[in-house]
């Protein structure tokens, strides 16, 4: 570069193209002045166009900057009659680079000047669209390129339409209402940035509505689209984000409604048990019946257990549109406020609910057993059923003394227990805490500290089933998904039933259960081998063992290959799981609810163990856990004391739990 001293210089500055004068240059810097009457160190590099300087040096500086802008202001002039794209279409088929000497000369007729230069220059800066700059020449844009850039300019200007709607409506709203329709996708947008947060798509525009419309922070956002109708007060968030299908397609429910129980029920290879005394026992809401039992007494203290499942994995096809339906849904799915199925209602409800007086296909598991709980003989028959009883857990309860087949059941489900407890079994009891919400949104908690007899005789007969059915699968050498659990690396103590500490401390111990094709043993159940095959209508894995059992049971091959039913297990799975966590954060969600309305009470809690700085404490109230501060004049604790705390804060919507000492 030549002495820059006294010439004129132009380079971006802000995405604008400025004019300034050279005063002096020191290496790679120039010390200029602009037309704005700004001093600045300039890199050369920065330069795009050096041109004579016409007599300014020796002006002061206000006379410097005046001539400065009547230059500028020329230059734009003549920029004005650069016409860009019909230089364009002059070289655009040679697209070869192309200096701005060779442009303005195309621009221009008669000798060059700066002017001609600048004004070249600055119509191309100004433009934009045709050429494209590569150091020091410029490129034309081929017609593709060109007629991809003017899509995008379009696409931007719609981009900007629709902020600049969005913006307008947002503002426009009144407090209460009415509420005139939003604009297209507006909502949409919105809720995806309260659901995605910094995941969403369409992140950007989304924050950019929101910050010129002034709406806030994500729970103001949030406010907002209950008002217009969009959430509920209380959205399920995370089920959103986690894609969980709420609503069963048109085409599920249609094939559901199709489904026939009477070739199975007209099966002559099936046992008649319809004599048989059969009944269920289940929550007092409960609409999905999946299970249900009969006991008959024998002299001596022993009796017949039976066991009955609902067959649904002889109605519903392996890869049929239900069945791949309930793949993809994985588990039932059961929370304070809501209830998302694993099958279509007309199934789940109905057609292979085990419903009072109703003819249902079933897979029933005939156990004879001592008054020790020791299994004299079984057998598994696919059957039919009529249950003729619905009873409820309370029920249940209150008739356990009078009822002799209710009594007998409860002392050989107590045998049963005792027996597994000589296998090994880990008994670890806790409270357990229901939590529902009732029609105007309040939230009851209800904790049961120990499980009454009707659900313990529940869960000791599913116990007993899986564990018949997996011996079974077994013994036949036929393919099935075990569940297996390795015992835990250090001993349990014993405690008593009500030593909540002792007890929730002891099952973090617990090693996590496996779901594998290789038969082995359960150690907190204290079963080798175990399954789970009792709730077909409420979990896939079920469903899939139950197919396996059938076809066991009917003589024919197994449904599912070893291979398959890995592949099915690491599907699922992922699934499941999201559905647990879906689950769980729910309860939290209502919990936390339940604790905003007693913001300064106090509650019961129990110090588990030390952290970095925090205590970790459990609200035995609701079985919760949260934490206290450690250290910095704060009282030591020791683990398995007993405190009160007082709730300080809590936020359901931003899942904040703070609480203080009493």
């Amino acid at each position: 570069m030549s002495d820059p001293v006294g010439q004129l210089v132009e380079f971006i500055d802000k995405n604008r193209l400025c004019l300034a004068f050279v005063q002096s240059a020191k290496k790679t810097k120039l010390n200029v002045l602009t037309s704005a009457d700004k001093e600045l160190s300039l890199p050369q590099g920065r330069v795009l166009l050096m041109t004579a300087g016409g007599g300014l040096a020796g002006r002061n500086r206000q006379a410097l900057v005046e001539r400065l802008r009547e230059v500028e202001v020329r230059r734009e002039g003549l920029a004005q009659d650069v016409d860009v794209a019909g230089l364009w279409e002059l070289v655009a088929e040679e697209a070869e680079p192309l200096s701005l000497a060779d442009l303005a000369g195309l621009a221009h007729s008669g000798p060059l000047e700066g002017d001609h230069l600048s004004a070249t220059l600055r119509a191309l800066f100004n433009e934009r669209w045709h050429f494209k700059m590569a150091g020091e020449q410029f490129v034309p844009l081929s017609a593709e390129q060109l007629e991809q850039k003017q899509l995008q300019s379009q696409r931007e200007d719609a981009r900007r339409e629709q902020v600049d709607a969005a913006v307008d409506y947002l503002r426009g709203l009144a407090d209460n209402g009415p509420y005139p329709p939003a604009p297209d996708c507006l909502l949409d947008l919105l809720a995806d940035l309260v659901v995605f947060e910094d995941d969403a798509p369409n992140l950007k525009r989304a924050k950019e509505i929101v910050a010129l419309a002034e709406l806030g922070g994500r729970k103001n956002v949030f406010d907002l689209l209950v008002r217009l109708g969009r959430f509920s007060p209380h959205e399920n968030l995370p089920l959103l984000k986690d894609g969980v299908a709420r609503a069963f397609d048109h085409a599920a429910l249609a094939a559901a409604a199709q489904v026939d129980l009477e070739p199975a029920l007209e099966d002559k290879t099936r046992r008649d048990l319809t004599d048989m005394h059969v009944f269920t026992i289940d929550g007092a809401f409960t609409t999905d019946f999946d299970d249900a039992l009969s006991f008959e007494p024998e002299p001596g203290g022993g009796g017949v257990l039976g066991v009955h499942i609902t067959d649904a994995g002889a109605v519903l096809a392996p890869d049929s549109p239900l069945d791949l339906e309930a793949r993809g849904r994985g588990t039932s799915i059961y929370m304070p406020d809501d209830r998302i199925p694993m099958l279509p209602p007309s199934l789940s409800e109905d057609a292979l609910s085990l419903r009072q007086d109703q003819l249902r296909p079933a897979i029933s598991t005939l156990a004879r057993l001592d008054a020790d709980g020791q299994v004299l003989d079984y057998e598994i028959v696919r059957s039919v059923i009529r249950v003729a009883r619905r009873i409820t857990y309370d029920e249940a309860d209150y008739l356990l003394d009078s009822d002799p087949r209710l009594k007998g059941m409860h002392a050989i489900c107590q045998a049963l227990k005792a027996a597994r407890g000589r296998a090994g079994a880990y008994f670890l009891p806790l409270p357990e805490v229901i939590v529902g919400v009732d029609e105007l949104g309040q939230v009851y908690v209800r904790r049961i500290d120990r499980e009454g007899a009707s659900r313990e005789m529940v869960a000791e007969t599913a116990i007993l089933a899986n564990w018949l059915a997996a011996r079974h699968l077994r013994d036949h050498e036929a393919p099935c998904l075990y569940r297996r659990q390795s015992p835990p690396a250090e001993p349990f103590r014993e405690g008593q039933p009500e030593d909540i500490y002792l007890h929730f401390s002891q099952r973090r111990l617990l090693n996590p259960a496996d779901l594998t094709t290789k038969p082995g043993l359960h150690s907190s159940l204290g079963v080798d081998p175990y399954t789970q095959v009792t709730s077909p209508i409420r979990r896939y894995f079920d469903l899939i063992v139950q197919r396996q059992l059938g076809a066991v049971l009917a003589g024919r091959g197994p449904v599912y290959a070893k291979s398959r039913l890995k592949e099915l297990a690491q599907e699922v799975d992922a699934t499941v799981r999201r559905a647990g966590r879906a689950r769980n954060m729910r309860q939290r969600y209502w919990l936390l609810r339940w604790l905003e309305a007693r913001k300064g009470q106090e509650l019961d809690a129990l110090v588990m163990e030390p952290q970095m700085r925090r205590w970790s404490i459990l609200l035995t109230d609701i079985m919760m856990l949260t934490s206290l501060p450690r250290g910095g004049g704060q009282p030591e604790f020791k683990p398995g004391q007993a405190l009160r705390v007082v709730v300080e804060k809590a936020d359901a919507f931003h899942e904040i739990l703070r609480v203080r000492l009493a």
